[in-house]
């Protein structure tokens, strides 16, 4: 109750002073020359301390009619951009729409119908996305030591219009999500023991339904606004899909490329299964090929597991020789003694977590169905707040308005 008097109060002296003194204040910003007073009218707006009723001229001309004081306020329609930025944090940030209009209720007293935060989070989201490229570059004293890139796939379960012509998992083919890229990229420093830790809150992430090329083109800008032209070294991480690297070797030449150690490990474990059926010994021998993998012994397990192979039925070799062509075109990516002793990370972490709390804990939900740009809109919220840049955005948005 008391919280209630002084929203009342304070929403009172807000719609005053927007009604009686703001008019006054802005006096002095003429119509446009082919627009005329039309009349005075009324809308309900929402603040952050409730609603308030304006009162404000409404001109007209040959481009339509118009309230300029709904411009000067920046109002969304009938929303202030501080109730915005709570619309757009909460409808991201939240497990859904409906959540996010409960905690709105609960934590700041407005009460917002879900689908209004759906339709100004997606009314927002393309500025934002835009902001967040074309934001100046960071300003930085000294080169960047060590400038980590990584990049990974994940899918998101989609309305079935979304996925016409879509090859899937499913036995005959057909597809029930859609893949969606996302990149990080951050700086790293090492702890007292020697280890390579990231810096705290210098993760930027960007995720894309784009093409290979597209999402390429982007993942570079954000490498460039970090500091991409003059970093010292640049590590670029990832699994071993092919298009990972074929996007590393097009858009970041030079980088040091790593395959994730933990995924050569799956690969490994699994030729360990091939070549001993005995469970017991397959898992005897992984320990000990994972330690030698972990140790620059790569040559010296292809050499072993082509010697085990030739002992073996034709088709389990033939597997085997499959299996060992992954690890025979990315052995440059697998000197993991060699990076960690120039303290670079051997593991994607950084990506992988980010594809559980940037995309998954909010759009991989149990009975979520989304449209294209529909998840695209809060995928890039999302972005931005686990890149601690949605205050800058929001004070840019505000200086624009």
């Amino acid at each position: 109750m008391l919280r209630a008097a002084v929203q009342k109060d304070a929403a009172d002296l807000i719609e005053g002073f927007l009604n009686h003194e703001l008019p006054h204040l802005l006096a002095d910003d003429p119509p446009r020359p082919d627009e005329r007073m039309h009349s005075m009218r009324e809308r309900q707006v929402v603040t952050l301390f409730g609603p308030i009723r304006l009162r404000r001229a409404y001109f007209v001309g040959s481009r339509g009619g118009r309230c300029p004081l709904d411009e000067r306020l920046g109002l969304h329609h009938r929303y202030t951009p501080a109730v915005v930025q709570l619309m757009c944090w909460a409808g991201a940030m939240d497990p859904s729409f409906a959540q996010a209009g409960e905690v709105l209720r609960r934590m700041a007293a407005l009460d917002i119908p879900e689908r209004q935060i759906q339709r100004v989070v997606n009314d927002r989201a393309p500025a934002a996305a835009q902001w967040m490229q074309e934001r100046p570059a960071d300003k930085l004293a000294h080169p960047i030591p060590i400038l980590n890139i990584q990049a990974d796939m994940t899918g998101i379960p989609m309305r079935p219009e979304e996925l016409e012509g879509v090859r899937g998992k499913q036995p005959d083919g057909s597809a029930k999500t859609r893949q969606i890229k996302l990149g990080c990229v951050f700086t790293q420093s090492i702890d007292a023991k020697g280890e390579p830790q990231r810096d705290p809150s210098s993760c930027t992430y960007l995720g894309s339904f784009e093409d290979v090329a597209g999402f390429g083109r982007d993942l570079h800008a954000e490498a460039c606004t970090r500091g991409y032209a003059t970093a010292r070294t640049v590590v670029f991480l990832g699994d071993g899909a092919e298009w990972i690297w074929n996007m590393a070797a097009d858009r970041f030449r030079g980088a040091v490329q790593i395959v994730d150690f933990f995924h050569a490990c799956e690969h490994l474990h699994q030729l360990c299964e091939t070549l001993e059926p005995n469970p017991a010994r397959a898992k005897e021998l992984f320990d000990a090929w994972r330690r030698r993998l972990k140790q620059n012994g790569l040559p010296r397990i292809l050499a072993e597991a082509t010697q085990r192979a030739a002992a073996l039925p034709a088709d389990r070799a033939q597997d085997v020789v499959g299996q060992l062509a992954y690890f025979r075109t990315h052995a440059s990516r697998m000197t993991y003694r060699t990076f960690r002793r120039k303290g670079y990370f051997i593991g994607s972490g950084a990506i992988e977590g980010g594809c559980r709390h940037v995309i998954a804990q909010r759009a991989k939900l149990s009975g979520m169905r989304w449209s294209m740009p529909g998840a695209a809109h809060v995928l890039a919220f999302r972005c931005l707040v686990q890149s601690n840049l949605f205050d800058d955005y929001c004070k840019s948005s505000l200086k624009a308005s």
